[in-house]
């Protein structure tokens, strides 16, 4: 029996050295194919794309604050076009800024023909405006009668009837 357990011995003996030096070539074999871990590429890697990640999300914030502002000046110049075409048309149809206001309609014959019904409810009568009246009286006595000269016409009229 000595012999057997002498000669499993050795045999373990052989096959756990074989395993070893195995291992150890396995070992060697992966250090030559993968190149070593150097801690200073990967921290200079993890800069360089934390880097760009945070230039990106600054872009994307100045991105979407731009698209805002542009968002707001579309609705501005909507407004604005809206109001000219309102005091152009209530120019031709000669109304006072105080009825120009009251133009309602989003297209231009929408407004023309507010401006026309506007008009007719005038018709006859003088459209208001904020210009004063031109009256002309004497200096000294506010109950005077007026200069007979204030209204040229009517003066002329006058003059060429005598």
């Amino acid at each position: 029996m000595s012999d057997t357990a002498d000669s499993t011995a050795t045999e373990q003996e052989q096959a756990t050295d074989t395993e070893v030096d195995e291992s150890t070539e396995t070992e060697q074999e992966s250090e030559q194919e993968a190149p070593s871990f150097d801690a200073d590429k990967a921290r200079e890697k993890i800069r360089k794309l934390n880097s760009e990640s945070k230039n990106l999300r600054e872009r994307a914030v100045k991105a979407e604050q731009q698209a805002k502002e542009n968002a707001d000046n579309g609705e501005r110049l909507t407004a604005l076009e809206a109001e000219n075409l309102r005091l152009r048309i209530g120019v031709k149809h000669g109304l006072p800024e105080s009825l120009v206001k009251r133009l309602s309609g989003s297209t231009e014959e929408e407004l023309l023909q507010d401006a026309e019904e506007l008009m007719e409810l005038f018709k006859g009568k003088t459209v208001p405006t904020n210009q004063p009246k031109e009256r002309l009286r004497g200096g000294g006595d506010p109950t005077a009668e007026a200069d007979p000269t204030a209204d040229l016409d009517k003066f002329a009229a006058e003059a060429f009837r005598r």
